[in-house]
C-alpha cells in the first residue's frame, strides 16, 4: 500500500462526513470515557466562592468550618477553670464563627469586679482569658493608681472595639486582626468614681519640641577679655576659607584660650499633671499583663485608645 493510495482515502473520508459536522466549534468531539463506571470527582471545597483575581478574601468572605464538638467544649471547660476565682458580670455566648474569624467559648463581658464594680461600655465579646488579663490589669494597676493620682478609682471602661472581624487595621492583605479572633479590646476612656473622665486622646503625655542647640563654631577661637591676653597679643591676621573667616590669634606661649560657654538647659521639671501620669503608668503596666500594648506612640491609628490582647509572643510583650 503506497503513501499515495492512503492519503487519497483519507480524502474521501472527510468528504463522506456530514456537511456542517464541525460548522459550530473547532474543537474535536471528547474521547468516550474508558470507565464509565466512575463516579465524578466532588469539588474540593463546595463552599469556596470564585474571587476575581486582584480582590483578597477578606477574613469574613473566607468559608466558614464550624468548630467541632470537641473544641467547643475543651474552650468551655477551660473558660470555668479560669474564670471561677474572679467576679465578673459576663453573658456565655454560643460558639462563634464567621469565616476565619471567630471563638468556640467567647463571652459577653459587662462588668469587671465589685469594690467598685468597673462597667464595660458597651459590653465586650471577648475570650475568657481576655477577660482575664483585663480583670488582672484593673487590679493591680488600673485602680491603684487611679486611688494614688486621680483620688477615685475607675467605675467604667469605655470599649473603643472588642470583636470584629477584620485584617489588621481594616486592610485586605495585613495579617488577620487578634480582633477577629474576640481576643482584643481597645479601652479610650476610663470614668471614675467622682464622675472625672480621662481619654487617651487628650491626657497621653505629649512633650513639647525642644530646637537643638546650636553646635559649636569650629573657626571661633574665643579667649578671655582680660588684660592679660590683650597684652598678648602681637598680631591678628584674618584669612578667609570658604565662607569662614579666621581669625589666628598669636599670643605669647602657654596662655590658655577658653572654649565658648554652652547654655545647659535646666532638667525637666516634676510632672503636675496627674491625668497624664495616671495614662503613662497603666499604659506601661499593661506590658507586664498583656501580650500586645498599642498606644499614641505606636502609630497615627492608635492616637486614641490602647489596643490590648493575648497573643502569645515568643520572648516577651510587644508595647509600644
Amino acid at each position: 500500500m503506497t503513501l499515495n493510495f492512503l492519503a487519497r482515502l483519507a480524502f474521501a473520508l472527510v468528504l463522506a462526513l456530514p456537511a456542517g459536522a464541525y460548522a459550530e466549534s473547532d474543537n474535536f468531539p471528547p474521547l468516550p470515557d474508558r470507565n464509565p463506571s466512575r463516579q465524578p470527582t466532588p469539588a474540593r471545597n463546595p463552599a469556596w466562592t470564585e474571587v476575581p483575581a486582584g480582590h483578597p478574601v477578606l477574613p469574613g468572605g473566607a468559608p466558614t468550618v464550624a468548630w467541632t464538638g470537641a473544641q467547643v467544649e475543651a474552650a468551655k471547660a477551660d473558660c470555668a477553670k479560669v474564670l471561677a476565682s474572679l467576679t465578673l458580670d459576663y453573658e456565655t455566648l454560643p460558639p462563634l464563627k464567621e469565616g476565619i474569624c471567630g471563638a468556640p467559648a467567647p463571652i459577653l463581658l459587662k462588668a469587671i469586679g465589685s469594690d467598685p464594680k468597673v462597667a464595660i461600655e458597651p459590653p465586650a465579646t471577648v475570650t475568657c482569658k481576655l477577660a482575664v488579663g483585663l480583670s488582672a490589669w484593673l487590679a493591680k494597676t488600673v485602680q491603684p493608681k487611679a486611688r494614688a493620682l486621680i483620688g477615685a478609682p475607675v467605675v467604667t471602661l469605655h470599649n473603643a472595639t472588642s470583636y470584629a472581624c477584620r485584617n489588621r487595621y481594616g486592610g485586605e492583605t495585613t495579617p488577620l486582626s487578634e480582633h477577629a479572633l474576640a481576643n482584643a479590646f481597645d479601652v479610650s476612656e476610663f470614668v471614675f468614681q467622682t464622675g472625672k473622665t480621662v481619654t487617651v486622646l487628650a491626657s497621653w503625655p505629649r512633650v513639647a519640641a525642644v530646637p537643638p542647640l546650636p553646635l559649636p563654631n569650629s573657626v571661633r577661637v574665643a579667649i578671655m577679655p582680660s588684660d592679660e591676653h590683650t597684652s598678648s597679643i602681637t598680631s591678628i591676621s584674618t584669612t578667609s576659607i570658604g565662607h569662614s573667616i579666621v581669625k589666628a590669634i598669636k599670643a605669647r606661649p602657654n596662655a590658655l584660650l577658653q572654649p565658648p560657654r554652652v547654655a545647659v538647659p535646666p532638667p525637666p521639671a516634676p510632672s503636675l499633671n496627674t491625668e497624664s501620669d495616671f495614662v503613662r503608668t497603666v499604659h506601661d503596666d499593661a506590658c507586664n499583663i498583656f501580650g500586645t500594648v498599642l498606644g499614641p506612640e505606636a502609630n497615627e491609628a492608635h492616637k486614641n485608645h490602647f489596643h490590648l490582647d493575648m497573643k502569645v509572643r515568643r520572648h516577651s510583650a510587644f508595647c509600644e
